[in-house]
């Protein structure tokens, strides 16, 4: 196991942004708007979506959208499945903002339709004949 590298916070951070930034120009034409990526150990979930949930420190008067992510699954999951559980709360971004979301902690049809639209099956299991 490697020692701490410089900035952990700063680097860390930078690689979610990165990857946001790619899923969000690639997968979503750039149209989802900016938000708070946060990594929150949240117990039984990979990650999660709330809509303008977190305020600014200083500005009282901004709230952020805020993804959290799991960190605990970073060192036992593989990084493709890091990076699916982001998308998955990209699709909620997605939904809030350019669609009807489902009540919270649910995933509706359309939901589904958007994960399908950016190649990622929307299952109970995570593979194709796992219940929609």
């Amino acid at each position: 196991m490697s020692t701490l590298s410089i900035n952990p916070t700063k680097e860390v951070y930078a690689e979610l942004q990165q990857a946001y930034d790619f899923f969000n120009e690639v997968l979503f034409s750039g149209k989802l708007p900016p938000c708070l990526i946060t990594l929150q150990r949240k117990a039984h979930t990979h990650g999660y979506f709330s809509l303008q949930h977190f305020q600014h420190m200083a500005r009282t008067d901004i709230l952020a959208d805020e993804i959290a992510m799991n960190p605990d699954h970073f060192k036992t999951e593989p990084l493709p499945k890091v990076l699916s559980t982001l998308v998955h709360e990209m699709i909620h971004l997605q939904q809030a903002y350019f669609g009807t979301p489902s009540r919270k902690s649910y995933h509706n049809s359309q939901w589904a339709n958007f994960m399908e639209a950016v190649g990622l099956m929307p299952s109970s299991t995570g593979e194709p004949r796992g219940e929609r």
